[in-house]
């Protein structure tokens, strides 16, 4: 079966330039200048060829070659390709010969370009250095056969790919952390900037926190909602790119047919485009930012970005599910999920462009596309391996949080505020901290309540997730806000006075998180005293008893215990309460320090607290009757992980 092949009719080359063979000379009279090298040559008097990708590789089978030429045909009419075998010669005079692939084309339309691809797999591994490619045409109808050379390339050290080479010996453009680029190689006018690197773990896929329960219930400010669970699931990546020159077929990369061919694992291993599989272990999140700076709408080219380490190669591949487009002028994030080991801090990155070979296909057999991968640019990652495209800012408590404004959880109209964040020691062997956000819907219609997640990172610059509470409402109405708290398990160590408080995308790269804010602030501790602040609400117990009451029993007597306090509530900001507010919660202990039971109050609800005189029962029973009690008491809302506490203040008899 006739292979389709990737072609392009067009005279706007970018990358590797190919000019029509009868361009005249400079004239003369032009100043003189030192001459460089030439990156494309006559292979006929129409047609121009040029290296777009050389690679040495070692695999299973042995060492392998693979090669990607690219020809334009800049006659005026269809011409076609002469005859003939694809030759490398090495620094050592050895010569090999290359097979072609079966989705090469024989002919170029005028104005054409195309690519041939070509590949030889050596058994063991010789150490190969290359020098030169040739065209050589060969007639093996006569004795001994005819071999006539109808062109030479001559290949510098920074054409090749040898793969197993150390990072700095390998063939690709180095660029610093932060330095636009473009692939080289790819017919795409699209700029990128690293703009991130974070080793982090899975979330699991959670959309709506941590516990990955997505709320479907109805708006905040217009009735009560239930919650339903759901996960994301990372996704393939983009869409093929044909390289400079060359028009993408669905669904490859250069030089392979459209849906014809079977890909084999490349040496590599993961396949680019296909999306992230979620690891298990830690991964490197790499995030670029794409511009476009061209004149029409363009899609991502299919690319991977790959770590290294003093010692290894990590092989990434994009989290984005399907294709991505940029419009002209616009700016945007793409980000690739690289697994790593424990321990592992990476030095390099690899941008990565995988060309396919296609093998068989005749006489009804199917065929097979098998890749080899070649290394465009190498970026060098930052001291500490670890970039936010998010700088942390100075923060005031109660002050529109700034999002970075290329994020996509949170749109212009939904503002998002820091209200409260408590640290207080707990009672398991660690400190707890509760960060209480405001969010406001500015718009004239519904919107989403989005669903970010936060980390703290501490003075001594350690990170620690936050565990987000488990029931938010779906959506928020036009001019309500809403309250979502989240709580942060940390050491004893830490004081709280230097904290970063980040906000992350759960959905962008799932099921990994981009940091979209970052938050310089200090938690405040409790003091001692009657009033308190638990938003949107200040509370003061203005008086309190505790009580012990038992039935009468013939067993003997049990007791229990009930609180009976003066409440006095005002709501101070204009924010909906519902079912999923946190609550106040009272844990009764003994003079020996025992818990001996709990109570709680809503805040909705035909019993809810209000000013006046409220009273709570615990659910603790003694068969002794005690009076040297303390009553601990805390706001508190649940969390996947269990209850989330804040210490408010202690009660004493």
């Amino acid at each position: 079966m006739k292979q389709p092949w990737k072609t392009a009719l067009t005279f706007v080359i970018i990358g590797t330039t190919l000019l029509p063979a009868n361009l005249p000379a400079l004239a003369a009279e032009a100043p003189q200048a030192t001459a460089a090298a030439p990156s494309n040559f006559g292979l006929t008097d129409s047609i121009r060829a040029a290296v777009k990708s050389l690679a040495v590789e070692t695999t299973a089978g042995g060492t392998r070659i693979g090669a990607s030429v690219r020809l334009y045909n800049g006659g005026t009419q269809k011409t076609r390709i002469p005859d003939h075998q694809l030759h490398v010669r090495t620094t050592d005079g050895i010569r090999y010969t290359l097979k072609p692939s079966t989705a090469n084309k024989p002919a170029l339309e005028p104005g054409e370009i195309g690519e041939l691809v070509y590949m030889t797999v050596i058994e063991g591994t010789p150490t190969i250095k290359l020098s030169e490619l040739s065209f050589v045409n060969v007639d093996e109808y006569v004795y001994p056969k005819k071999e006539t050379n109808l062109l030479t390339i001559p290949l510098g050290a920074k054409q090749v790919w040898y793969a197993s080479a150390a990072g700095t010996d390998k063939a690709a453009e180095p660029k610093g952390w932060g330095e636009a680029f473009t692939i080289p190689g790819l017919n795409s006018s699209l700029r990128y900037t690293p703009a991130a690197i974070k080793v982090q773990y899975p979330t699991g896929g959670a959309s709506a926190g941590s516990s990955g329960a997505a709320s479907t219930g109805a708006a905040a400010g217009g009735g009560a909602g239930e919650t339903s669970g759901s996960t994301a699931t990372p996704g393939a990546g983009g869409a093929s790119a044909a390289p400079d020159g060359a028009a993408a077929a669905p669904g490859g990369s250069s030089g392979a047919p459209a849906g014809a061919a079977t890909a084999a694992p490349n040496a590599a291993g993961a396949a680019t485009g296909t999306g992230a599989a979620a690891a298990t272990g830690p991964v490197a999140l790499v995030t670029l930012l794409v511009e476009n700076p061209g004149l029409g709408r363009e899609t991502v080219p299919e690319f991977r970005i790959d770590g290294q380490s003093d010692h290894k190669t990590y092989t990434g591949a994009r989290t984005e599910l399907g294709t991505v487009t940029v419009d002209v002028g616009e700016k945007k994030y793409i980000h690739f999920a690289v697994p790593v080991e424990n321990n592992v801090t990476l030095t390099s990155l690899f941008v990565t462009t995988t060309e396919t070979f296609v093998s068989g296909g005749g006489q009804g057999a199917p065929a097979t596309a098998t890749g080899f991968d070649v290394g465009r640019v190498q970026i060098a990652v930052p001291s500490g391996a670890q970039t936010d495209t998010a700088p942390a800012i100075s923060y005031r408590t109660g002050n529109p949080i700034v999002f970075d404004p290329l994020n996509k959880m949170i749109d212009a109209n939904t503002e998002v505020a820091l209200m409260e964040m408590h640290l207080h020691e707990s009672d398991n062997g660690f400190h707890s901290v509760v960060a209480k956000f405001r969010i406001t819907n500015k718009s004239d219609k519904p919107v989403p309540v989005p669903a970010f997640q936060t980390e703290i990172v501490g003075g001594d610059g350690a990170a620690y997730a936050g565990a987000r509470q488990s029931g938010v409402t779906a959506a928020l109405n036009p001019n309500m806000s809403y309250v979502v708290n989240y709580s942060f398990n940390v050491p004893k160590t830490e004081d709280g006075k230097q904290l970063t408080i980040k906000l992350l995308d759960t959905q962008s790269a799932a099921p990994y998180t981009s940091t979209i804010a970052s938050l310089q602030t200090a938690a405040s501790r409790e003091t001692a005293g009657d009033t308190f602040a638990m938003y949107p609400f200040d509370l003061k117990i203005v008086d309190w008893t505790l009580s012990a009451t038992t039935p009468g029993s013939i067993g003997g007597l049990i007791y229990s215990y009930k609180i009976s306090f003066t409440l006095d509530v005002k709501q101070t900001d204009n924010v909906v309460v519902d079912q999923n507010f946190s609550r106040l919660y009272m844990e009764l202990v003994d003079s020996q320090g025992r818990l001996l039971g709990t109570a709680e109050g809503s805040f909705t609800g035909p019993n809810k607290l209000a000013t006046g005189k409220q009273i709570l029962t615990f659910n603790a029973k003694s068969e002794q009757l005690e009076n040297q009690f303390t009553i601990r008491v805390y706001e508190a809302f649940d969390t996947p992980s269990g209850l989330a506490k804040r210490y408010i203040t202690t009660l004493k008899q």
